[in-house]
């Protein structure tokens, strides 16, 4: 049997893994509940009830996860809800997708963060309030003007505010001569502009309040996509990486927005560089784990399975014209495989879908699937710290006792050969998929799960 080209395209669509899911997307599957398979508690509603227990309105608030566990799903959700919600729960909602205006092959300050918060909350006001010039002209003239005034004369960002307009912030995370002359310029008088950021962003809560009532007395900033920025080589990693710890730990203080609450994500590696991390904050940075799909000896957590399964399947609209009358049994190896990671069941799905010519599925091209994903995670492990993947693979645990073997930690991690899990505490385990690379065999032995 053959699927049309119009179901396929749809489908594959569907299965993409990059794609976040929009807030009310008929597509989710609750993982935290009936029953909850990523720990006790749901990740939004601890960002969520932090928010609305605090007794001033200021809060600030740190995520992570990795690529592809559902980060910006959930966040997208959680705005949905304090969106939504009545009074006294209610509240008024900016979402950032801080990709569009920083590069995320690049280093980045507290000065860039701050700037685009501004620009977002100003660009917010201007669009409730239907202002007749173009949403955060306003903002971007003023700040161009205040640049441009301790800028050398020899400076790129000479000419009028016209010649770049609201292209300006494109220029500043595309161009980095320009970038990097702005950043020199704010950093001479880093407190006045940190002082006029916050200033800035009062004024423009204050018109969004105008704007549409009491709602917005609750105002939340997510600032999402800060965790994707990462070295495009090896070269560039410290510096990259240094950039994104000053940042998180040593700029702390200056994250914090006096008038609103702002959750950050931030890289998953962060957690395991910096025992800091947490100070600046209103609480413990918070990590989304992997759906739970085996207990720590390796025996199957059929509940983690099974929603693992609803995911697909609410996805692929009819299983069974994809896997077979039991589609279920099926897909139980790529589920296995997965290791409860969202991503790479949805990877091997959707190039089920884009390779096969046949459906349903024969069980050879679906282990001829894994093995192709398998082979890229064998890849990574080569030239990895084997010893310590051995640790985290006998005990569960991170190597808390050593700084340098915790920093490398962090980069396994990073590179996805490390899951984090939680059922009570917090456990890790070797992604299923590097169990059996070649430079671990003879470590772990060949009869490991």
């Amino acid at each position: 049997m053959s699927l049309d080209l119009a179901t396929l395209g749809r489908l594959i669509e569907q299965c993409d893994p990059k794609e976040p899911l929009p807030g009310h997307s008929p597509l989710y599957i609750p993982l935290d509940q009936d029953p909850p398979v990523r720990g006790e508690q749901a990740c939004i509603n601890v960002l969520r009830r932090t928010i609305l227990r605090a007794q001033q309105r200021s809060t600030c608030q740190l995520f992570t996860g990795f690529p592809g566990t559902g980060k910006t799903t959930e966040l997208r959700r959680l705005a949905a809800r304090i969106t939504e919600a009545p009074p006294p729960e209610g509240g008024h909602v900016l979402y950032i997708d801080c990709e569009e205006y920083i590069h995320r092959f690049s280093t980045v300050s507290v000065t860039d963060v701050l700037t685009v918060i501004t620009y977002c909350v100003a660009r917010e006001a201007d669009r409730l309030e239907r202002v007749e010039t173009a949403h955060g002209e306003v903002y971007l003239r003023k700040l161009f003007d205040s640049i441009r005034k301790t800028l050398p004369t020899n400076a790129h960002l000479q000419p009028k505010f016209e010649l770049y307009g609201l292209n300006l912030m494109l220029e500043l995370r595309n161009n980095r001569t320009i970038h990097d002359e702005v950043e020199e310029a704010l950093r001479r008088r880093f407190q006045d502009f940190v002082d006029e950021c916050h200033q800035e962003i009062a004024r423009g809560i204050q018109r969004i309040r105008r704007a549409v009532g009491s709602r917005a007395d609750r105002f939340v900033i997510i600032a999402d996509g800060i965790e994707k920025i990462t070295p495009l080589n090896e070269s560039q990693r410290e510096q990259i990486e240094g950039s994104i710890e000053s940042l998180f730990v040593a700029h702390g203080d200056f994250l914090r927005i006096p008038s609103c609450h702002v959750i950050y994500t931030f890289p998953v590696w962060l957690r395991f560089r910096s025992a800091e991390l947490g100070n600046a904050y209103a609480c413990e940075p918070l990590t989304l784990p992997m759906v739970k799909t085996h207990e720590r000896a390796g025996a199957a957590y059929e509940p983690g399975l099974d929603k693992l399964y609803q995911m697909v399947a609410r996805r692929l609209e009819d299983p069974t014209q994809v896997f077979g009358p039991d589609a279920k049994a099926a897909m139980r190896p790529i589920l296995e495989a997965s290791g409860g990671y969202p991503r790479d069941v949805l990877r091997i799905v959707r190039s089920l879908l884009q390779n096969e010519e046949q459906f349903p599925v024969a069980p050879a091209r679906i282990e001829r699937a894994i093995r192709n994903v398998r082979q890229t995670y064998h890849d990574i492990v080569v030239g990895t710290d084997a010893s310590l993947l051995k640790q985290v693979a006998d005990t569960h645990q991170i190597p808390s006792d050593d700084r340098d073997r915790l920093r490398q930690f962090g980069h396994l991690f990073s590179r996805f050969l490390v899951l984090a899990y939680r059922n009570g505490e917090e456990w890790f385990d070797l992604h299923p998929l590097v169990r059996k690379a070649p430079a671990l065999v003879s470590r772990l032995g060949r009869d490991a799960p």
